[in-house]
């Protein structure tokens, strides 16, 4: 299924991934936020009092009229996310639901993940101001001139893998040659990189783009697919299938994933804005953490579209510790290593040999907005 996924009709509460920047970068959308704010209405002026009995009766007193304060401006700012409006989102509608953005004065406008505009493409177009998308997706999109950068990162340890009904015989990558693997547009490089780690070429296995839907491996399209454990995976079980799986991190495939990340030029112009988005975005997350049954239902009631609510809870569980790991009790939600994105860097250069030449880490990942935002949720 292509278009936008916000349209998706999820039957089996079934999602699929990009982890990579896999199209080109032409034909970039532009959107234009109008900014806009707003005033408290200024009460009405109070009544008039009568003079006190020493003066005139001709010359009563009134009291001034009391003036509104002016509310804090709105600020409008747009997300693009990397699938459609789930739980695995739960952090940012919790923060939208609690009034969290509305305190850092932000109007957030959510746009889901669309197979034809990755969110790469969304935020370097300007059509969003920030874009969650997989770290290796950015470091090939850096790679290509694109200038994104990463300011954060939600889930720690990612959730993506290969998944197959266990009736097809395979057991793992081995099994993997000469069978078709269903990927979405975005996570030809990473289904590439995982190949290549694993001692597969590309020409060992046949390739087929697919949109947000499991019927191509429900119906034999594909034998393989792209997607989450905290999702498909979940979905297909309750479902009734027998389903079997492999994550992509035992492939050796180690990076953040849901990174929010924006152009350099807002990075650099507009970062008490991202402080602002970075600060209320932590605090959702971990009062859907703290919350996942109240937050699970939020979800689906008011966000999403075609969910079960089960499934949903479910998932919010399972991806849970994959978002608060020891390092973010540490550190804080939201928060990034500068290892993990080196080593990240020196598979792709070295081993999948899917970049050319060495990147400057500091061009793809800053700290800087971590840093002013401090710890978030123990």
């Amino acid at each position: 299924m292509f278009g936008d996924a916000s349209k998706l009709t999820v039957v089996l509460g079934a999602s699929g991934r990009r982890s990579l920047l896999g199209a080109g970068l032409g034909s970039l959308a532009a959107l234009s936020l109008a900014s806009c704010g707003s005033e408290a209405p200024a009460p009405a002026p109070a009544p008039a009092t009568k003079a006190p009995a020493s003066a005139p009766a001709s010359a009563p007193t009134t009291s001034a009229p009391t003036v509104a304060p002016t509310a804090k401006p709105s600020v409008p700012l747009s997300l693009r996310l990397s699938w459609i409006k789930n739980t695995e989102f739960a952090g940012v509608f919790a923060a939208m639901e609690k009034g969290f953005y509305k305190d850092e004065g932000i109007d957030l406008t959510v746009n889901p993940s669309a197979q034809n505009l990755p969110e790469v493409q969304a935020v370097a177009g300007k059509t969003d101001t920030i874009g969650l998308s997989g770290g290796a997706s950015l470091m090939l999109a850096r790679a290509q001139g694109v200038p994104v950068k990463a300011f954060g990162a939600v889930f720690q340890k990612g959730p993506g893998c290969f998944l197959w009904q266990k009736k097809s015989g395979i057991t793992g990558i081995a099994d993997f040659k000469g069978k078709k693997i269903g990927h979405q547009q975005t996570a030809r490089a990473s289904t590439e990189a995982m190949l290549t780690i694993n001692n597969l070429k590309v020409e060992d296995v046949t390739l087929i783009p697919v949109g947000f839907d499991v019927q191509p491996l429900l119906t034999g399209q594909v034998d393989i697919l792209t997607g989450l454990v905290t999702n498909q995976v979940i979905s297909l079980e309750g479902a009734g299938e027998s389903i079997g799986y492999v994550p992509y991190a035992d492939l050796g495939f180690g990076f953040y994933w849901n990174t929010p990340f924006a152009l350099d030029e807002t990075i650099s112009q507009k970062k008490d804005l991202l402080i602002a988005w970075t600060r209320a975005t932590a605090r959702g997350w971990e009062y859907a953490i703290r919350n996942p049954d109240e937050t699970a239902k939020i979800v689906v009631d008011k966000y999403g579209e075609g969910l079960k609510l089960d499934n949903q809870l479910l998932e919010l569980k399972r991806e849970t510790p994959l978002i608060q790991t020891d390092f973010t009790k540490q550190k804080g939600l939201l928060w990034m290593d500068r290892a993990v994105w080196q080593s990240g860097h020196d598979l792709l250069l070295n081993r999948t040999k899917q970049l050319e030449k060495a990147l400057n880490i500091d061009d793809v990942m800053t700290l800087d907005i971590l840093d002013k935002v401090g710890k978030i949720g123990a």
